[in-house]
């Protein structure tokens, strides 16, 4: 009996844009947070600045996250032949 590949399914492309969405929302979130702390303790600009920093910090791993796993996973594949 022979393993029948499985197609994959959604849009191939779908991933990455969850990763980006992923980006922008955390750094939106931080940045959202460290106005409402400026606000509250008067130390505008910096938690802003800092929050967007945080953000895009957070964002970035995540995406590099991704893309370290999703290259292993291809180097698998390609070397055992099958899709995991």
């Amino acid at each position: 009996m022979t393993e029948q590949k499985q197609p994959e399914s959604g849009v191939p492309g779908a991933k990455y844009l969850g990763v980006g969405i992923m980006l922008v929302g955390s750094t939106g979130l931080f940045l959202w947070l460290g106005s409402l702390l400026d606000a509250r303790w008067g130390s505008e600009p910096a938690l802003t600045v800092a929050g967007a920093f945080v953000g895009a910090a957070a964002g970035f791993y995540n995406l590099y996250r991704q893309l370290v796993s999703d290259t292993r996973r291809a180097a698998n594949e390609k070397e055992t032949g099958r899709k995991q």
